[in-house]
């Protein structure tokens, strides 16, 4: 499928994949377009997080776990409704620079959050530039320090390999 119909599908994917049914049983009758399906589905994926807890311990940092649902679920919604459209194509982006999905929607989500914690109007001005400064603003502030994430190393080798490949068989085709 092409078009309007597979860029959406492909935005609800990357934003809330399947859960694994043996963790979550029932959540492949939810539809991740429905916001309220989307809600449960982000929940399943993240099973380590209790929200009923204000606070919790996660890989020794101090985190808020339904606050952290909610940017999961904000994240998910800008990208369900390509609103703003700047979002899905960092995220496309931040990919081809080799950071895994769980992280990506991370960054796109502290793109937004410091107008929350400034309590004031959304300023989507603000907001694209926070997006066009990925991944770099967010590699200064990553818990533990900045690393480039370790697909980055492959990815660049991959390209270099196929770089290579592509010289060679353009060399073979002009001996001919």
């Amino acid at each position: 499928m092409n078009g309007p119909d597979a860029d959406h599908d492909r935005r609800l994917a990357f934003a809330i994949p399947a859960p694994p049914n043996e963790r979550a049983p029932g959540t492949e009758l939810l539809d991740p377009a429905d916001p309220d399906d989307r809600a449960l589905l982000i929940r399943a994926a993240h099973p380590e997080l209790d929200p009923e807890l204000e606070t919790m311990l996660v890989d020794g940092h101090e985190m808020n776990p339904r606050l952290h649902l909610t940017v999961h679920e904000i994240v998910a919604t800008q990208l369900a409704d390509d609103d703003p459209p700047e979002v899905w194509a960092t995220a496309r982006r931040l990919r081809r620079l080799g950071y895994g999905r769980h992280e990506i929607l991370h960054m796109l989500g502290a793109a937004f959050t410091p107008q929350l914690w400034a309590q004031r109007a959304y300023d989507l001005d603000a907001h694209r530039a926070a997006l066009a400064e990925l991944p770099e603003s967010w590699e200064q502030t990553r818990p533990g320090g900045p690393a480039r994430p370790a697909a980055r190393a492959t990815h660049a080798a991959d390209a270099k390999r196929r770089r290579k490949a592509e010289r060679a068989a353009r060399r073979r085709g002009r001996r001919r």
